[in-house]
């Protein structure tokens, strides 16, 4: 028995993104590249990555909000990847997003309480007549009273705003919530109040999250798997502790790398790996490993064959050749290496 809320398998979409006058395209752009991940209800899947890596992308094409060029999305067991029109907006009802930005999200000459609503109304959950109430009942879920239902947008701070878009997207009492850098945009004490009012839904109501972030520290703390992208592939995939204590690839080490220790002492003695350059545009992808550009451990096989997936005893996905070429890894941490020195630096200011 399936036991899985979301799987990918595969899947990937490309973009045209210039046409000539015949409105044919002449420039595509692969943003996510064969992509295969699972979750499980009650579950968050951390996915990191820095900007243009397709991350977004990815969350979109689990909400079938974009629809991939080739691969399949299943949810709940079955495939959605073809539905379309009513069927589609059925759907909804079990998969729901919290953006970003809640300022954007939200329209400004509306109360609230009528945005939170709006999903009732959609779906015609609850006689009208019950709005009210199932209105304040999802704002106090998050911790806010009724009368913030009376609000505008503009009257409310960014958390506060932020915790009426998960009221909102709780509604239709979903399955899966896809939170795409939902606390990115708040003060970190802010932050930390969110990610506990996240983790207290998943504990009573057991929905699952795509918690879709650039920082691996906030990730940490609310991830059961995490799921790192370089330029539209998953290149590690694993139990978040042992993909946080012991990375497999070296891009996941140098995101590490670069969260900062409370400590000053650690800190100053810790060794900050350095990526070379930008990221590469996903429309003109490097040859053979599409890492190989900015990776301390390069060697010449990772300029001309892209890695497969290494899977290791742990379980740890990744896609490098270190593990099969070179020192042959084969699962064990990238850590284990030794940095070339001129490739890192000793974070000292």
């Amino acid at each position: 028995m399936n036991d899985n809320v979301l799987e990918l398998h595969d899947v990937r979409k490309t973009f045209t993104v210039d046409k000539n006058l015949m409105g044919r395209g002449t420039r595509h752009v692969t943003a996510v590249a064969g992509v295969s991940l699972s979750l499980r209800p009650g579950r968050t899947l951390g996915l990191v990555g820095e900007s243009g890596s397709g991350k977004s992308t990815l969350g979109r094409l689990a909400l079938r909000l974009d629809a991939p060029t080739n691969g399949h999305v299943m949810f709940d067991g079955k495939e959605i990847t073809s539905l379309r029109g009513a069927a589609l907006r059925a759907l909804r009802r079990q998969m729901q997003v919290v953006f970003q930005d809640p300022y954007s999200s939200f329209d400004p000459m509306a109360t609230v309480g009528s945005s939170v609503a709006e999903p009732l109304r959609t779906h015609q959950l609850l006689p009208r007549s019950a709005h009210q109430d199932r209105v304040a009942e999802l704002l106090a879920t998050v911790g806010l009273q009724p009368s913030h239902g009376q609000r505008y947008p503009q009257e409310l701070s960014g958390g506060q705003l932020q915790r009426v878009a998960i009221a909102r997207a709780l509604a239709c009492g979903p399955k899966l919530l896809v939170l795409d850098e939902p606390v990115s945009a708040l003060d970190v004490s802010t932050q930390a109040d969110v990610i506990n009012l996240l983790t207290d839904l998943q504990r009573d109501r057991h929905v699952a999250y795509l918690f879709i972030a650039h920082d691996l520290a906030v990730v940490r703390h609310v991830s059961h798997e995490i799921a790192v992208m370089y330029l539209g592939q998953v290149v590690e995939y694993g139990a978040a502790e042992e993909v946080y204590t012991r990375p497999r690839h070296p891009y996941t080490q140098a995101l590490l790398s670069a969260i900062p220790v409370a400590d000053p002492v650690v800190q100053r003695a810790r060794e900050r790996i350095e990526l070379k350059g930008e990221i590469p545009s996903p429309a003109n992808p490097p040859q053979g490993c599409r890492f190989h550009t900015r990776c301390a451990h390069v060697m010449e096989i990772c300029r001309t064959v892209e890695p497969e997936e290494y899977v290791g005893p742990v379980g740890v996905m990744a896609r490098c050749h270190l593990h099969t070429h070179g020192p042959q890894l084969a699962g064990r941490s990238v850590t284990d290496l030794p940095m070339p020195q001129s490739e890192s630096s000793s974070g000292r200011a």
